[in-house]
């Protein structure tokens, strides 16, 4: 695990080694560099050593030296690959994973990434082509951003790097608004308008001073035949497989474990496949309405792992800062902060830690997965004209206002869809200088996208499918990744293995509801208690409603009026009003959350690097 930097731009040592110093945390166990003007291409790595790790410093280059890559992840299949380039007359220097992409470059130019299992970001230099290809894995789990600033390309890990590498960012109007929508940004959108982020399951091509996007793989959504016990056996077969892949280390590993059906699955396979005891680690929280520590607990004595639990209550807002300053975009998601304060502290004990995000996606963990399809249902008599009349009327209302929403997005599947990734809140005009911009990148356009990803045009279908095209790879994954390498820690995802998914995304709807993640919860019975697969979802929820009506100087400094005023875009007076409403007992704690990360974000990150902060702000 590693992260990588890299431009066409002779920027010089120093502004690489500079590059890469904001990434050291993801990689403290050492650095390399490239530097070749024929191409032109200055690169480098900070690695965490994890596989070969003796041999495995970075760059890597192939025979001649022609071919150098930099990466950032894991290759599962790296064995056969090796084995198979070997058979195609590549030699090999080391025992590391990374070696593999510099002869697959050399064997299948731009189709490389399908013959790649694995978590991945990385950018290959071609002496003899004079070209850069960078490439990220097919579900977003490691990021990957890049700029194309006057004929010149850029790329990183994070964003960080980039706003040191001298590119002149202005903020993106249409993103910040779709932040705001979703919590999120969701690709190729980040806050700053000249910083992308390349999209899962595709490459950028540099030569000649342009560059060309290959989507190289998506999902194919055609159903497979089977029942419930078919589908169950398949998965646990996969399942099992995708587990041990992952088990590959030279470093301790261990795993985050809720007591719920997801990471209880995983810690019960690692059990059976570990020589050595098994280190999970949890949160609970102070306030027993959002702890569920005792079910980890459970399920770790159950299976005999060395157990850690750290507990998270109003004085662990004392890291927001730290999470804040860590996300190069803001995000809009408080498990963001016991997801850093369990990084940090398995850090001390673990290298690689095996995560649970995924199977809700897949599988059918969500409320809405029944809910809404039920209820669409029980109203498809009612005219259109009723539910447009609730939504005009909703923002005059003064009480109820969610549910409201709720009614009125059963209108449709478009609207239904909207519902769910707003959370059915304020829409964000009512306290921001901004309006919906509806543009090409904007909601509309990602939900009316995702018929591209389905066999039928249902609710179902596209909610899945824009649930793990955006949600998954850009809020839980990004949250992951970002927390855990803040730490110096690797986070693995069984669940998320491509083929895996794209077999989950083909089980028929049917088996996605009537129960609890239905396919899982049959296929581990034999494993796990009735006590873990009976119980309900209870989510990994943070008590910021109650947070919000104390003062905390996390949340006084950043919500304070001069200076939500002093960051763009945000109407100060009416987010005060939301805040004091809050106090008086609404729960408005997901719009103030969303507002306290932006406006941190804005003043500890952005507000140096931006060039037009006079012209963006609001009048």
């Amino acid at each position: 695990m590693c992260g990588i930097i890299g431009t066409t731009k002779q920027l010089g040592e120093h502004k690489i080694d500079e590059m890469l110093s904001e990434i050291i945390h993801r990689g403290p166990d050492e650095a390399g560099t490239y530097f070749n003007d024929t191409i032109p291409a200055h690169m480098g790595a900070r690695r965490l050593s994890i596989i070969d790790r003796e041999q495995g410093s970075q760059p890597i280059y192939n025979e001649d030296g022609s071919v150098a890559v930099v990466f950032n992840g894991e290759i599962y299949n790296y064995t056969e690959l090796r084995q198979q380039l070997r058979a195609d007359g590549h030699s090999f220097e080391t025992d590391c994973d990374t070696e593999v992409l510099v002869h697959a470059w050399e064997e299948y130019g731009k189709e490389m990434p399908k013959h790649l299992d694995g978590m991945f970001a990385f950018a290959i230099a071609d002496e003899t082509a004079e070209s850069i290809f960078i490439a990220r894995d097919r579900i977003g789990i490691k990021p990957l951003y890049y700029s194309f600033h006057e004929d010149d390309l850029y790329w990183a890990s994070e964003i960080q790097p980039l706003l040191h590498a001298g590119i002149d960012v202005e903020l993106d109007e249409e993103a910040i608004y779709n932040y705001f929508n979703l919590r999120y940004f969701s690709w190729p959108q980040t806050p700053f308008s000249q910083i992308r982020k390349v999209p899962p399951g595709s490459s950028l091509l540099y030569e000649d001073g342009t560059i060309s996007t290959q989507q190289y793989w998506k999902l194919e959504s055609t159903e497979h035949d089977g029942d419930i016990d078919s589908f169950a056996d398949q998965f646990r077969t996969m399942f099992e497989d995708s587990v041990k892949k992952r088990l590959m280390s030279d470093v301790p590993l261990g795993a985050f474990l809720s007591g719920g059906l997801d990471s209880s699955s995983i810690v019960a396979i690692m059990s059976e496949e570990c020589e050595k005891q098994v280190n999970t680690f949890s949160v609970g929280f102070e306030d027993s309405t959002y702890d569920e520590s005792n079910e980890a607990e459970f399920v770790a004595d159950h299976f005999g792992t060395n157990h850690h639990n750290i507990t998270i209550d109003l004085d662990s807002m004392d890291l927001f800062g730290d999470v804040v300053a860590q996300y190069g975009e803001p995000l809009s998601d408080p498990a963001a902060l016991p997801t850093l304060a369990i990084s940090e502290y398995a850090s001390e004990h673990v290298k690689v830690v095996l995560s649970g995000e995924g199977a809700d996606e897949l599988f059918g963990g969500y409320w809405y997965t029944d809910k809404i399809p039920r209820h669409q249902h029980a109203l498809r008599y009612v005219p259109d004209s009723v539910f447009q009349t609730v939504r005009r009327l909703e923002p005059h209302s003064p009480v109820r206002r969610q549910t409201l929403r709720y009614v009125s997005a059963l209108e449709n599947t478009d609207t239904a869809i909207r519902g769910v990734v707003q959370q059915f809140d304020t829409p964000p005009e009512e306290y921001l200088t901004l309006s919906d911009p509806r543009g090409e990148n904007s909601l509309d356009s990602m939900i009316a996208a995702t018929r591209n990803n389905v066999d039928q045009d249902t609710f179902s279908k596209r909610m899945n499918a824009f649930a793990i095209k955006h949600w998954l790879t850009d809020d839980l994954l990004y949250k992951v990744d970002q927390s855990s390498m803040a730490a110096s820690l690797e986070a693995r995802v069984p669940f998320l293995d491509h083929n895996l998914v794209e077999f989950a995304y083909k089980i028929p709807t049917e088996y996605k509801q009537n129960g609890y993640k239905p396919v899982v919860n049959q296929a581990m019975k034999d494993i796990l208690p009735d006590r873990i697969r009976n119980r309900d979802k209870h989510g990994f929820s943070v008590p910021v409603a109650e947070w919000f009506r104390q003062d905390h100087y996390a949340i006084t400094k950043w919500l304070d009026y001069d200076r939500v005023a002093s960051t763009p875009y945000l109407n100060a007076d009416k987010i005060h009003n939301i805040w004091a409403e809050h106090k008086q007992g609404a729960d408005n704690s997901r719009i103030l959350w969303k507002v306290l990360t932006y406006v941190a974000w804005y003043h500890q990150i952005a507000a140096d690097s931006i060039t037009n902060t006079s012209e963006t702000m609001p009048s």
